[in-house]
């Protein structure tokens, strides 16, 4: 009786194929994409969900691993620590061990779900249909709410939600039939009222408060002939409407300090404005719109020519409803954007400038240049000490690249190697961090460097920018660096002009970390030679160059051995100058 009153009296095959949809068009763009789906596509993506059949997951790093015939939703399937059923309340999530409390979450966020009925939808086989209602009541059975990890954060309850009623919207006339569904119905709902009652609200809020918001709105949508999941629509659509002004910056920029995340908070808002506009068509604005666009237009902006983003600040794979993406697309591709906003993505050819997102974007012909001078974002959660370092690529070659986040709580000082200074492609000085790391607040920092960018050219023949940061103002004596990057259209060149002014001495080192080449050492530099046959020359005089193992992880969890190039000198006192020149030529 609760259900139908939840329900509005309402046949839940009609809301799921009606509504739901409608409010969450995601989902019917998928439909529309399996319906005239064939050859390699098709194939890919029955794999996908074959192993997902066999329970056999590779999330976060793990690799393909199979979990049995009875999946174990509390474990920690890469270190075997397994979480107890406590509640949430009582629930220690991290230890100091290699354990991630990531790994039980994220395949609890059922993303793989949809990938089943995704199956049915192109066979027409039941065995995927019964593979969904096994999973769908063997999680219910071993996840009593409010009892174990999986209701300790609620972002992964909201994310999970979405992709139960994706799931069932995509099979809703075969799975009204099934004994399972009703059940998966029912704890659709216990799952709304946990989000609104357990919402991660702060002052200083990000991407877990908004996956919340948008989550309810997704649950609301099946529930919205009801009492209760109008009131849940109402709320949630004058709340996401309130975080696009406070989560985003007004050049379009999210506020953590990260591109990966800015790629998460951006589906966010796409999902969540459009169900909110379905389900409370006067609670969006032309003001939403042109925000979002702004947000849209940033990631066209930062995509490099190889169709990947920079993996600028943290990542670790975060997604809403990936649907066909699940298991086949490269993270660090954001282009999946524009189709869930229904909008098409046309490679840009233009400089462009976020200042308070502290980003700014060169291009000239194949060559792409990014560079980073902006805060720490939101208490530092998800920032690097990355001041005034850059991406640099050559068509679709990335050349130095930005290592991206390996591990977050499951290696503290993997954790900060990877946002350390050592590990970008800045100016290190006494081998100082720009601003300081700690075990302890592996997601915080202080804003010390508080960077700030000086000039901002582009005309037809070069851009040029200049930036500044502070973060070595507590050495012995302090020393600020000023860097000047200089990207010339006639030939593939960048000129790095770096100034450190100080009243001492000091030693410097710069560090250039190269997507994976074979790289020699010459007197007065090295030449970097990529796969692709593109050479990179760093030169530079009075520097004394050597080549180092360093790491590049490609995703969370993953990381590849890949050169790092660094140059050493001890500056002088005063203004020292140091020019480097980084030049790219196909061989």
């Amino acid at each position: 009786m609760a259900l139908q009153d939840a329900l509005g009296g309402a046949e839940p095959r009609r809301l799921l194929r009606g509504i739901v949809r409608d409010a969450i068009p995601t989902i019917a763009a998928f439909e529309r994409e399996l319906s005239a789906m064939q050859g390699e596509d098709r194939r890919q993506l029955l794999s996908v969900a074959s192993h997902v059949a066999a329970h056999e997951f590779d999330l976060l790093g793990s690799g393909p691993t199979p979990l049995g015939p009875r999946i174990d939703w509390t474990l920690d399937f890469k270190s075997g620590r397994r979480w107890p059923l406590e509640h949430i309340s009582r629930l220690q999530l991290v230890f100091p061990d290699d354990s991630d409390i990531k790994v039980p979450w994220e395949l609890s966020r059922f993303q793989h779900l949809p990938v089943l009925a995704a199956a049915y939808r192109l066979t027409g086989e039941r065995v995927w249909l019964e593979e969904i209602g096994a999973q769908l009541d063997d999680w219910i059975a071993q996840n009593p709410i409010e009892f174990g990890p999986n209701w300790a954060c609620t972002m992964d309850v909201a994310i999970r939600a979405t992709n139960w009623v994706a799931t069932l919207a995509l099979v809703a006339d075969e799975a009204a039939a099934e004994p399972w569904f009703e059940p998966a119905l029912a704890n659709l709902l216990l799952h709304g009222r946990f989000i609104r009652s357990h919402l991660e609200w702060a002052p200083e809020r990000g991407n877990h408060y908004l996956s919340d918001v948008v989550g309810l709105l997704c649950v609301a949508t099946l529930f919205s002939k009801g009492r209760e999941g109008r009131a849940w629509a109402a709320w949630a659509a004058a709340e996401v409407v309130k975080e696009l002004d406070h989560q985003v910056r007004d050049d379009g920029c999210d506020h953590e300090a990260s591109i990966p995340y800015h790629r998460l908070v951006t589906e966010l808002f796409i999902c969540g404005l459009q169900a909110a506009e379905k389900l409370v068509p006067a609670a969006v604005s032309a003001t939403e719109r042109e925000r979002l666009g702004l947000m849209l237009g940033f990631v066209g902006d930062y995509t490099r020519p190889d169709g990947n983003a920079p993996q600028v600040g943290d990542a670790d794979d975060g997604r809403l409803l990936p649907l066909g993406d699940y298991g086949r697309a490269d993270f660090r591709s954001h282009l999946h954007l524009f189709a869930q906003a229904g909008e098409t993505y046309r490679s840009p050819n233009r400089d462009a400038a976020y200042p308070r997102g502290g980003y700014w974007i060169m291009r000239r012909g194949p060559a792409y240049v990014l560079v980073r001078c902006g805060d720490v974002g939101v208490n530092g959660a998800h920032a690097h000490n990355d001041a005034l370092a850059f991406e640099l690529s050559f068509g679709s070659q990335p050349l130095v690249v930005d290592p991206g986040s390996y591990l977050y709580t499951a290696d503290p000082v993997e954790r900060n190697r990877f946002r350390s200074t050592a590990f970008h492609s800045t100016l290190e000085i006494d081998g100082a961090e720009q601003n300081p790391l700690s075990d302890e607040s592996l997601f915080a920092m202080d804003d010390r460097r508080a960077a700030e960018a000086l000039v901002w050219q582009s005309d037809d023949g070069e851009a040029r920018f200049s930036g500044r940061h502070h973060g070595y103002a507590a050495l012995d004596p302090p020393a600020m660096h000023t860097r000047r990057l200089v990207l010339s259209g006639e030939e593939a060149r960048l000129s790095i002009t770096d100034t450190v002014e100080s009243a001492g001495e000091h030693e410097l080192q710069w560090t250039f970390p190269l997507a994976p080449c074979v790289v020699a050492v010459r007197r007065d530099g090295v030449v970097a030679r990529f796969p692709s046959g593109a050479a990179l020359t760093i030169l530079a005089e009075g520097l004394d160059f050597r080549v180092d193992d360093g790491w590049l992880a490609p995703s969370y969890g993953k990381r590849i051995q890949t050169p790092f190039v660094r140059a050493r000198r001890r500056s002088r006192p005063g203004e020292d100058v140091t020019t480097i020149y980084l030049t790219v030529a196909n061989e």
